[in-house]
């Protein structure tokens, strides 16, 4: 009997100690103020793109704002002057618990250029191709395909926000 309460009691910590806060994954955090932004240009997980991603999310008067920006040309079948542009939506996914938790893709009809920012509300930010390139109809051109960052606004700091944040990531289907 002592041998398998030992036993017992062995397994029950062993049980405690692997099972962790999925919360304490290290994503990206930082502090982010009102006009402040994050800024990514990036080809995300499509590196045969004619153009990287490139787009903003940053707070102004209480709101997360997604902003599409252009880049130029990678590939030399484009006139390096061009300006290819990126779109950038942003979807409010409620008040969640931490990052983590934000792994569905938004329905459009949720998708917006900006939504209010509230404390332990997380956010999806979808991101697309809207140069165009794939007009052009070669094999070799096509516009970036659609990409993912999530944010969760951790909590109120002064005018702004502690937060984390993590691109691209692949959500669940």
């Amino acid at each position: 009997m002592r041998f398998l309460a030992i036993v017992m009691a062995t397994m029950l910590t062993f049980g405690f100690v692997s099972c962790g806060n999925d919360d304490e994954i290290p994503y990206e955090g930082i502090e982010l103020s009102n006009g402040q932004f994050i800024e990514i240009e990036d080809f995300g997980s499509d590196a045969t793109a004619a153009y990287k991603l490139h787009f903003k999310v940053w707070l102004s008067d209480g709101k997360i704002v997604a902003e599409g920006l252009t880049s130029k040309p990678v590939n030399t079948l484009l006139p390096e002057t061009m300006d290819l542009a990126t779109s950038a939506k942003v979807a409010d996914c409620g008040k969640v618990n931490g990052l983590n938790k934000l792994d569905k893709v938004p329905a459009a009809a949720d998708l917006a250029d900006n939504q209010t920012a509230a404390e332990k509300h997380g956010y999806i930010i979808v991101v697309k191709g809207a140069g165009n390139v794939d007009s052009y109809e070669n094999p070799n051109l096509h516009d970036p395909a659609q990409q993912y960052m999530r944010l969760w606004l951790e909590e109120k700091s002064g005018d702004g926000f502690k937060l984390r944040y993590e691109f691209p990531f692949t959500p669940a289907e």
